[in-house]
């Protein structure tokens, strides 16, 4: 694993104004000192929090900063966990360097835990730092979430400081040489691990890559015995394509265990039909969709 490498103070203040702001020029520098900064990690702050990016997440320099992250699908995620009342805690799963538990922990003063796991060693080493600066208590965890205990194998781009499309490979004909073993684990284990049936509310961030099905198979118990749920559940069609699955397979799954309705915060938390595929009542691109528990 390659040692963090920081900026000095003068030149981090620079590039933070680079980044929230849109100079002539930003993507060509971005582009130009991609490869040989890439893992240099700039010091921003979330609320009165430090939190580092490295350099070639195009994501934050395209959002202006980390602590406008798609806002148009966060805030309203972030409204409603911030609603729920009584002792609440965040589950991060596929959770990259942080950044949804940073916010989460900035807006959302009913928080008391957050569990954090990302199988991504690189991703995982900056996560670990993110974490700790955090003033909610935070447990990390590199491990992958499906539907079995045990080890698998990772597939994930090594030339990048965070490849946001790693994903488990759990056939022998799919690997290659950018596959690493992982171990892997269910949502019930870290239910169980964590106390999590003592919260009054548990929410939960599922940004895994093809394994959303598997969440829901692998939280049987978790979604017996839980008081409350909310999930964010990503849906990618290129990952739906890849994975043979539809989001119909995943709300049914979830369904089996407990009864939810569903919305879209893209489109202003619109209730999903769930007597209709969803893609015949979207249009066909990525989002994020709140499932909340009855």
């Amino acid at each position: 694993m390659s040692k963090q490498s920081f900026f000095p103070p003068i030149v981090n203040w620079l590039i933070t104004v680079i980044q929230r702001t849109d100079p002539p020029g930003k993507y060509f520098l971005y582009e130009r000192l991609k490869d040989r900064l890439g893992r240099h990690l700039i010091r921003h702050k979330i609320g009165g929090s430090p939190f580092f990016i490295p350099w070639d997440q195009w994501c934050f320099w395209l959002n202006r900063g980390p602590q406008n992250y798609y806002l148009d699908e966060i805030e309203p995620f972030l409204k409603t966990v911030k609603n729920e009342k009584g002792s609440v805690a965040f589950i991060d799963l596929g959770a990259d360097i942080g950044i949804v538990s940073a916010l989460v922990a900035e807006s959302c003063p009913n928080i008391s835990l957050i569990v954090a796991i990302e199988p991504n060693p690189a991703s995982y080493q900056i996560l670990e730092l993110n974490a700790s600066k955090l003033k909610v208590e935070t447990v990390t965890s590199r491990i992958a979430i499906s539907n079995f205990t045990g080890d698998a194998f990772f597939n994930f781009d090594e030339s990048v400081a965070s490849d946001h499309e790693g994903h488990l490979l759990l056939t022998e004909g799919e690997l290659n040489a950018s596959t690493h073993k992982t171990e892997v684990t269910t949502f019930d284990e870290l239910f169980d691990q964590n106390s999590l049936s003592g919260y009054d509310c548990v929410v939960v961030k599922l940004d895994v890559e093809g394994q959303e099905q598997a969440f829901f198979e692998g939280a049987e118990r978790a979604l017996q015995s839980a008081t409350k749920l909310i999930v964010l559940v990503e849906l990618h069609p290129d990952v739906l394509r890849r994975e043979n699955m539809t989001p119909e397979d995943i709300f049914q799954t979830a369904e089996k265990g407990r009864q939810f309705t569903w919305y879209v915060p893209l489109e202003g938390n619109r209730r999903i039909d769930r007597n209709r595929p969803f893609y015949e009542q979207f249009a066909l691109h990525q989002y994020d969709v709140i499932g909340i528990s009855a």
